[in-house]
């Protein structure tokens, strides 16, 4: 009744009442917060919502980052939430800190900051409609972006004030460039288990390994379910488009249907730096006339002078910058490339970048399908929507007639709705019963049900379903006959390494003693190679990590080393410290390398500084814990 006649004013006022009930109840994400407080901070307080906004961006950060698969227990594995909270803490603390030395964004410097955003940017420059529009989108205003802005500035003025005195001396740097460039090799034995093609197990050693590493054969937990399923596919058949509507919704929609005017050309870039002087940019302007001239030329090759000439980066591809619309080259490039006729060479044109000679290959005219090249497309376009949008309905009917029983299935009957039973299965393979394309996110919710209970309205790929979980199954140790094969495999992989360790470990108690391999075994002696594994082709990485703990006095590496490959005995054949011969190339990446390392630990010790002499108090829920 309320979602039929959500435009009464009735409705309205009884939905205002709701909202008031939730706000003086406290009801909502923060119940159990009693209060809006997630953390204070020298007394400032950190507000739920603060963290909300938060812990969503670092949320879809990772997403993105992750390809948009990032779930729950992902989320758990990285602390995010704790992540989130710690890094709002983080930012006080360096707001206060600010506050007391008294720095300051000025509204120039935030003005300035702003306007140099790209992405407020038209035709390059700063575009105060588009600005709030991308805001609004955002779910932001302008004051709360710009004071987000303010203390993300005054953050980076702090950050910047704490590392300027950090400094490298040529020491420190030399030093890095000998570590980074020290090469050594080894001589190595390596014990293969695969190789133990002599080793078995009995019976006896297959249980004792058995009731040692049971639990790694754990079944997975197991669920039942039964369901109602709403497909788009079931609601599809009955209906009728008619052309009135596919007119509406063409026109609705005609954007999709419009292509935007391009022009295909080529260009030759004479870079004109910013801040030149009048003479450099005379020398630049007479420069891309002389290539004008010869574009112009009878028989030239445009493309050819294009490599030859032009300083952009596609002057490799002869100039070629394919098709474009007008709005992706900034405007001067763009008004000149649009008003030129196929085959014409524009004189120079002056951009932020430098002098473009420009030639036009080709102009391909805006266009847009008619209603009769789409109709199809436009009509199954409705009838999905519509299709979708009644199996929501049908869906929500259902959930109103079964809401409250016991009983999904006896329910389904009584309202003469299909409801179907599953079979068990794992979270990871999902019910058969269910589409393939949305078994696992099924299996996902129904495993977040307890026993008995049943599912609001869920949605996969427009298809609604309504779940109860019918019986779960919780993961056993099988009896060692069930997994046996298993079991036995595992086994005898053990009984080999275990005799390839052996062996390894008296050839290395011989060497230790400084004896010699022995006569007959097989060394395998390495090329020099670095830290970071140059020169050490495919040798196992933990073999070229235990060389650099070994010199002289220490020839030999302390323990048997358990490589991807088997069992390595390592020894020392050389250690060589380079000289400062290729010292002066590296030295400034280097330098840099080295003062980023020491400005991040020197800002990490600072910030833990101001943690340690600050009052901080959390929300019991987060496991830093009340108080520190």
């Amino acid at each position: 009744m309320m979602r039929d006649n959500a435009g009464s004013w009735i409705i309205k006022i009884l939905l205002g009442v709701i909202v008031l009930v939730f706000i003086f109840l406290g009801l909502g994400p923060d119940r159990n917060s009693g209060n809006s407080i997630v953390a204070e901070v020298n007394k400032t307080v950190i507000s739920w919502d603060d963290y909300r906004l938060a812990y969503n961006e670092l949320v879809e950060g990772y997403r993105r980052q992750l390809g948009g698969n990032l779930s729950e227990e992902m989320i758990k594995m990285f602390r995010l939430r704790e992540q989130a909270l710690e890094s709002l803490i983080t930012s006080e603390l360096m707001i206060q800190e600010a506050d007391r030395l008294k720095l300051r964004v000025t509204d120039k410097e935030l003005e300035q900051a702003i306007t140099a955003l790209p992405y407020f940017k038209t035709d390059g420059v700063f575009d105060m409609a588009l600005y709030e529009a991308l805001l609004r989108q955002n779910g932001l205003t302008v004051p709360q972006f710009e004071a987000q802005q303010r203390k993300s500035m005054l953050i980076s003025k702090l950050r910047s004030m704490v590392e300027s005195g950090v400094l490298v001396t040529d020491g420190e740097v030399q030093e890095l460039y000998k570590y980074k460039n020290t090469e050594a090799s080894v001589r190595y034995t390596l014990f293969d288990p695969a190789s133990y093609a002599d080793v078995t197990v009995d019976d006896a050693y297959v249980a004792a390994y058995f009731a040692e590493k049971g639990e790694q054969y754990k079944t997975d937990p197991e669920a039942r379910i039964s369901f109602m399923r709403f497909g788009r596919d079931d609601f599809g058949k009955g209906i009728a488009i008619t052309d009135e509507e596919l007119a509406d919704a063409y026109q609705a929609n005609l954007d999709r249907y419009q292509t935007a005017e391009t022009v295909e050309a080529s260009h030759i870039l004479i870079k004109v730096a910013e801040g030149a002087t009048a003479e450099e940019e005379a020398e630049a302007r007479k420069r891309a006339d002389e290539v004008y001239a010869k574009a112009k030329a009878e028989g030239s090759d445009f493309a050819e002078l294009a490599k030859t000439f032009s300083e952009g980066p596609s002057a490799k591809d002869g100039g070629r910058l394919g098709a474009f619309e007008r709005s992706a080259m900034v405007k001067p490039f763009a008004d000149k490339a649009f008003a030129m006729t196929e085959g014409e060479v524009s004189e120079p044109v002056r951009t932020q970048f430098g002098w473009h000679v420009i030639k036009l290959a080709k102009k391909n005219p805006a266009t847009v399908k008619s209603l009769a090249e789409v109709k199809a497309e436009l009509r199954k376009s409705l009838v999905d929507e519509q299709a979708e949008a009644d199996a929501y309905a049908a869906s929500e009917n259902a959930f109103d007639m079964v809401l409250g029983s016991d009983n999904l299935k006896e329910a389904g009957e009584t309202a003469e709705l299909p409801v179907i039973d599953s079979a068990f299965f794992t979270r990871w393979k999902g019910p058969e019963a269910v589409a393939s394309v949305d078994r696992m996110r099924i299996a996902k919710d129904a495993f977040e049900l307890e026993v008995g209970g049943v599912s609001d309205i869920l949605e996969y790929n427009g298809t609604y379903y309504i779940v109860q979980l019918i019986e779960k199954k919780e993961s056993v140790v099988p009896e060692l006959a069930d997994v046996k094969e298993r079991v036995q495999a595992d086994a005898l992989t053990q009984a080999k390494a275990e005799k390839a360790e052996a062996e390894a470990s008296a050839l290395l108690a011989l060497l230790k003693e400084g004896k010699d391999f022995p006569e007959g075994t097989r060394v395998t002696e390495s090329p020099l190679f670095t830290r970071d594994g140059k020169g050490a082709d495919a040798l196992d990485r933990k073999v070229v990590e235990a060389a650099f703990g070994l010199n002289a006095a220490k020839p030999v590496a302390d323990e048997v080393i358990k490589g991807s490959g088997g069992m390595y005995v390592v020894a020392l054949k050389e250690k060589k410290i380079p000289n400062l011969d290729g010292y002066a190339e590296a030295s400034e990446a280097l330098k840099a390398e080295l003062l980023s390392q020491k400005r991040r630990d020197v800002l990490s010790k600072w910030v833990e500084e101001l943690r340690n002499n600050a009052e901080i108090k959390r929300d019991p829920r987060f496991a830093a814990g009340d108080s520190e």
